[in-house]
C-alpha cells in the first residue's frame, strides 16, 4: 500500500510524481490561508537524501560529505543549504502533509510554510512550487506548541488562518484558539508489494536475475551440458553475477533518486517511493558487493577479472554513460555480452568471436528498444527529455532505425555462422536444421520492433520476453533446433 500512489490519484500527478494542475477555483480574498509545519513534513533520512543530490551534481564534494557524516556534521539542516532549488523540488515530503497541502491548493487557498530549522530549504521549496506562497520562519523553537511560532503567524496572517494540526483537537493550535485542519489519514491504494519481502525482492530486481542465465549458454554449446563440474562453476558464475546487478541496481537507484521521481513509472520504485530508506539500500549493496567478489574470489583469477569489469562498467554506466545518447545502449549491450565471458570464464570452455558478436547486436538492438520505450512514454507526458538521459522526443524515430538495423545484423551474423558450420560438420551432424534459428530470431525481433511501434510494449523488452508466451515458443524453437542439428538421427 502507498500514500504517495493514494495522493496520486486523488489529485493526479506531474512526471516528478507531485501533482501539476489539479482542477481548483480562482483564489477567494477571505480564503485563510493554510501553515504547514515544514519541519514535521519532511522525512526522517533528510539529511542522507540530500547528501544523495548533493554528490548526484557535484561527485568530486563525496569525500567532504562522508568526513561530516563521521564527524556528526552533515545534518539536515546543514545540508539543505547546500542543494540547488530543483533538487528541493524533488525532496519526498510525507504524503499525507503533501496531500492536505494540494487540497489547500486546489482550494485556492495559500499555503505558508513553517520552519524552525530549515530556512533555505524552505524559500528552495518556494521556489520549486509557486503555490506556496509564504515563509515564516521562527528560530529556536524546536515544538509547534511555542508561543512564538503562534504569534510569528498572525503578525503574517492578520485576517486569520488555518493550520495542518497531526494532534487534532487537543494539539496547541486548539489550544490556543486557532483554527485547524485535522491530518485526514489517505485511503489505501495498491501500487506494489505491501510486505517488507515484497519490498526488497522489487528493489533487488530479483527478476533481472533471469538474465544470468547467459551465463550457461557457453556451458551447452561447448558441449559440456552433461559434465556436472562445469554446471556447479556456471552455477557459481549464477549467483555472482546476480548479486553485482542487484547491488548496482541498488546503487542505480541511489543515484538517480531525484529523476526516478521524475518518471511516470519509476517513480514507484521502492526507494523514490520512500518504501525503502536509503542507508538500508546502502547497507544490502555493500553486502552484496563484498559477497559478489568473494564469489568470484572462489572461482579463480579469469572469473574475478570478468566480475571486476562487469562491476567496473555498471558503475560507469551509473555515474556518467546512462548520459551518453548511444554510447549507453552501446554499454548495456556489454554488460549482457560480459555475462557469456563470465560462462566461458568460470566454466573454462572455448570462447566463440560468433557468439560474442551475435550478443552484442542482440542486445544492442533490445537496448534501443527499451530506450524507445522511455521516449515514447516522456513523450506521452508531454515532456521533450528523458529525464537523466541523453535522449530527446524528436529522436524517436532515429532510435527506432537503430534498433531496427540491429537486430538485422543480428540474424545476418547468426546466418553466417550457420553458413560458416555447414562448411565444417565436425560438431554438428546436421547444419541444415539451423536455419530454423534465425527465422524464429526474425519473427521475434520483429515482432518486439513492431509492438514498440504501435506503444504497446511498456515495459524493458527483455522483461517482457520473460512474461511472453510467443517468446517462450520462438526461443524453444531456436534450442531444438541446435540440440536436433547435434543429434545422429
Amino acid at each position: 500500500m502507498s500514500q504517495r500512489k493514494a495522493v496520486d490519484d486523488r489529485f493526479g500527478s506531474s512526471p516528478a510524481g507531485l501533482p501539476a494542475n489539479p482542477k481548483r477555483s480562482a483564489p477567494e480574498p477571505d480564503l485563510a490561508p493554510l501553515v504547514l509545519d515544514l519541519d514535521a513534513a519532511l522525512p526522517e533520512g533528510l539529511a542522507w537524501e540530500l547528501g544523495l543530490f548533493a554528490v548526484r551534481r557535484r561527485p568530486s564534494s563525496l569525500p567532504s560529505i562522508l568526513v561530516r557524516a563521521l564527524r556528526g556534521r552533515w545534518t539536515g539542516q546543514t545540508a539543505s543549504r547546500e542543494i540547488a532549488a530543483d533538487d528541493a523540488g524533488r525532496i519526498r515530503l510525507d504524503p499525507v502533509w503533501w496531500a492536505a497541502a494540494l487540497q489547500a491548493r486546489a482550494e485556492g487557498r495559500p499555503v505558508i510554510l513553517l520552519t524552525a530549522e530549515h530556512a533555505e530549504l524552505a524559500e528552495r521549496l518556494r521556489r520549486a512550487h509557486p503555490f506556496m506562497s509564504d515563509i515564516v520562519v521562527v528560530p529556536g523553537c524546536d515544538a509547534v506548541a511555542g508561543l512564538a511560532r503562534t504569534a510569528a503567524v498572525r503578525a503574517r496572517c492578520r485576517t486569520g488562518f488555518v493550520v495542518l494540526d497531526a494532534s487534532r483537537a487537543s494539539g496547541p493550535w486548539a489550544r490556543a484558539g486557532v483554527p485547524y485542519r485535522p491530518l485526514e489519514p489517505l485511503p489505501a491504494v495498491s501500487s506494489g508489494p505491501a510486505s517488507r519481502a515484497g519490498v526488497w525482492i522489487r528493489a533487488l530486481r530479483l527478476h533481472q536475475w533471469a538474465k544470468n542465465l547467459l551465463v550457461f549458454v557457453p556451458l551447452v554449446l561447448a558441449g559440456q551440458a552433461l559434465d556436472p563440474s562445469s554446471w556447479g562453476q556456471a552455477m557459481l558464475a549464477f549467483v555472482a553475477f546476480g548479486l553485482a546487478a542487484s547491488s548496482t541496481y541498488l546503487l542505480n537507484d541511489l543515484h538517480d533518486l531525484g529523476p526516478d521521481r521524475a518518471h511516470p513509472s519509476k517513480r514507484h520504485r521502492p526507494l523514490a517511493s520512500g518504501r525503502l530508506t536509503i542507508p538500508h539500500a546502502l547497507a544490502a549493496s555493500g553486502l552484496g558487493l563484498i559477497a559478489c567478489g568473494g564469489l568470484a574470489l572462489a572461482a579463480g583469477p579469469a572469473g574475478l577479472a570478468t566480475i571486476a569489469a562487469y562491476l567496473a562498467l555498471s558503475l560507469a554506466y551509473t555515474f556518467a554513460i546512462k548520459r551518453q545518447m548511444v554510447v549507453d545502449v552501446v554499454t548495456l549491450a556489454m554488460l549482457f555480452s560480459l555475462r557469456l565471458v563470465g560462462g566461458i570464464a568460470f566454466c573454462g570452455v572455448a570462447s566463440s568471436a560468433w557468439l560474442l558478436a551475435f550478443s552484442m547486436f542482440v542486445f544492442t538492438s533490445l537496448a534501443f528498444g527499451k530506450r524507445f520505450i522511455e521516449i515514447e512514454q516522456m513523450a506521452r507526458a508531454g515532456l521533450t527529455e528523458v529525464a537523466g538521459r541523453g535522449y530527446r522526443s524528436q529522436d524517436a524515430p532515429v532510435v527506432l532505425a537503430l534498433g531496427a538495423a540491429a537486430s538485422a545484423g543480428a540474424v545476418l551474423i547468426l546466418s553466417l555462422f550457420i553458413v560458416e558450420a555447414s562448411a565444417r560438420t565436425t560438431f554438428y551432424v546436421h547444419p541444415e536444421l539451423l536455419w530454423a534459428a534465425p527465422v524464429a530470431l526474425f519473427v521475434w525481433l520483429g515482432r518486439i520492433w513492431m509492438l514498440c511501434g504501435r506503444g504497446e510494449l511498456r515495459d524493458d523488452p527483455v522483461e517482457f520476453a520473460l512474461t511472453d508466451r510467443a517468446s517462450y515458443g520462438l526461443g524453444l524453437v531456436v534450442v531444438a533446433s541446435f540440440t536436433l542439428a547435434c543429434l545422429a538421427i
